[in-house]
């Protein structure tokens, strides 16, 4: 169950849209709960949960766009399932070691129809019900600007609302008006509220009008008209989730309820119950309702039980609650806004690595020799010292930084093997300064022959923990990727003849030693190669460099032309710094355009060791 529990939320938190959905569902639920708790208290507390709750719900999107994620990790054994999910999951960028033509055709027939992928199809239905919502908002506004430029100001109304609105502690003017098309009184205005009155209005007894004033006052004291407006905005938004309807709904009658409160404070129960009463016979015959309207004939029937109801609690909501609903809110925003839930797995310990080859001696030394060799490629050592293997059973590090180390073993050989695409894609985080700084030098030598792949990665792996006592993690987020993609008109590159040379394979490296096709990086100072190779390899390259400071392309590239043929890729661009020396060339992207290719910008999971801690070790 654990497990499950873990696969659902890490995977809703693969996209910010589900990771907001299910905080909202969250939210929803803890303000009708809110409001469940409450139910014997005042009808103000009920308000101010349920308010503070759309107010979250309104602020959760921006607060989880803007501030900082915090990510929390989950087992590694919900990487391993999932359920099916009404989201579209990115393709993983390691999964394009796999057959091309098969990944792309199982790709194209989960997730697309038509040409659309899922995830824009499930966006444009959202967006074309928040847009018929967010209409409706906008007819209503236009409705209530249309009742306020056409009503007839009241005199007498007027004298009758200044002198309560004293009494209710409101030192706005409240403007009186009465308009021929309203069956009942109505707020609106924040600024300058107004007060709009059915045309009979004039005929009502002293007391009648009297109570109709009193409750509108308090829908202006408590600002009722700006805090509904936008829990309407809120529910357009969430326009697809029942509990925020839910919501709304009690919203709403708790506003009435608590403003039924301020009139029962100076009327009799049974005199207002009836004029309730009234009013749902004069609702019932209004064949529609204004748009933006508080109060609705369905809730008329709760509000009046509780108006006759002597032990319902009732009364204002005190400076201290209102405060402290405040800071609820804030606080909730703040720590639910970032969070998101993403693959960590542990490092594993060296008792689960009971089948790794054993270490007979190892030696640690930190290096204080200032001539450092080169001998890591910059995308596995990135500038670390000389790495050897003279013997299956024997490794020399010559002045390596730790963290070089580190990226060998976890990335380069992490399962024994050479992992080319890892090495491309994967990045370091959090590491601190002295790994990167500090050199050692270390000889060591295996029990049997366990190999150069064996000893740099998982015997590696377990020689730091050791001696370095270090931890790491791996974490999966989605981040920015580069979706490779058929240009119009088709690729414009020579395929590999059949019988010719044997194409190099930049992720299995099973290219035979002999009659090897020829594959030059340098191109006279600008960026680029020449070789014949399938398209995953030219996506591969094309990542492994983004390491370089000088590439033009700052995320990773998957291959998505669903081309499985092996070409002749002849490419030249210009860095981002480019040499004054070097002759002319194109952009990566323009490059690209003239093989018949093209870069889309895309969401996709971008994979991270991170640190978690390290010691310096005891030299022997």
């Amino acid at each position: 169950m654990t497990q499950f529990i873990d696969g659902i939320m890490l995977l809703l938190s693969s996209s910010l849209a589900a990771s907001i959905a299910a905080k909202a569902t969250l939210i929803a639920t803890l303000g009708l709960m809110g409001a469940w708790l409450t139910r014997h208290s005042r009808a103000a507390v009920r308000r101010a949960v349920l308010s503070a709750s759309f107010a979250v719900l309104l602020a959760l999107p921006i607060a989880s766009i803007l501030i900082t994620p915090v990510r929390i990790a989950l087992p590694a054994s919900t990487r391993e399932w999932a359920p099916p999910s009404f989201f579209p999951e990115p393709v993983n960028i390691s999964q394009t070691t796999a057959s091309a033509g098969r990944s792309v055709a199982g790709a194209t027939a989960t997730s697309e129809w038509k040409g659309l992928s899922l995830s824009a199809v499930l966006f444009a239905v959202w967006l074309a019900g928040a847009a018929f919502f967010l209409l409706r908002i906008i007819v209503g506004l236009q409705q209530v600007r249309t009742l306020r430029r056409f009503g007839m100001p009241w005199r007498v109304g007027q004298s009758v609302v200044d002198q309560l609105a004293l009494d209710a502690g409101i030192h706005r003017r409240v403007e009186v008006l009465v308009h021929e098309s309203l069956p009942a009184p109505v707020t609106c205005g924040i600024v300058r509220p107004a007060i709009v009155l059915p045309p009979d209005a004039h005929q009502w007894d002293e007391e009648d009008l009297n109570r109709a004033i009193v409750h509108e006052l308090e829908h202006v004291r408590r600002f009722d008209w700006a805090s509904h407006c936008l829990a309407r905005l809120a529910r357009a938004l969430y326009w697809f989730h029942p509990l925020v309807w839910a919501a709304w709904r009690q919203l709403a009658l708790e506003a009435e309820r608590s403003c039924d409160d301020a009139v029962l404070s100076r009327s009799d129960a049974t005199a207002y119950a009836d004029q309730l009463v009234d009013l749902a016979q004069r609702l019932s015959t209004l064949k529609k309702q204004p748009a933006l309207a508080m109060a609705t004939r369905s809730d008329l029937s709760v509000r009046v039980n509780s108006v006759l109801d002597a032990r319902q609690p009732r009364g204002r909501l005190g400076v201290l609650l209102v405060g402290v609903t405040c800071i609820a809110a804030a606080a909730i925003i703040l720590t639910m806004s970032p969070l998101r839930m993403v693959a960590a797995p542990q490092a594993v310990p060296p008792v689960a690595m009971h089948d790794v080859p054993k270490w007979d001696a190892v030696s640690v030394k930190r290096c204080t020799n200032s001539v450092v060799a080169s001998g890591l490629g910059q995308g596995e050592g990135r500038g670390g010292g000389a790495m050897q293997a003279p013997s299956s059973d024997r490794l020399m590090l010559n002045c390596v930084p730790l963290q070089s180390l580190v990226f060998v073993a976890y990335a380069t050989f992490a399962d024994g093997n050479r992992d080319a695409v890892k090495a491309a894609t994967v990045l370091l985080e959090g590491f601190p300064d002295w790994l990167g700084s500090e050199r050692y030098t270390i000889e060591a030598k295996a029990e049997g022959t366990p190999g150069q792949p064996m000893m740099m990665g998982p015997m590696m792996q377990v020689l730091l923990q050791d001696r370095f006592h270090l931890k790491v993690h791996e974490e999966t987020r989605e981040g920015k990727v580069f979706n490779l993609t058929v240009a119009k008109g088709g690729p414009k590159m020579a395929t590999h003849p059949p019988g010719g040379c044997a194409p190099t394979d930049f992720q299995y490296h099973e290219t035979p030693l002999t009659n090897r096709c020829t594959y030059t990086s340098e191109r006279d100072g600008n960026m680029g190669f020449d070789g014949w190779m399938n398209l995953d390899s030219f996506a591969l390259i094309l990542t492994g460099g983004t390491r370089n400071p000088q590439s033009p392309l700052d995320a990773p590239v998957v291959n998505k032309t669903g081309l499985t043929d092996v070409y002749h890729v002849q490419i030249e661009y210009s860095p981002l710094t480019h040499s004054e020396d070097a002759p002319p060339a194109l952009s990566i992207f323009t490059a690209v355009q003239k093989l018949g290719l093209k870069f889309e910008a895309a969401k996709g999971p971008r994979q991270f060791l991170v640190f978690d801690h390290a010691e310096r070790p005891s030299e022997n």
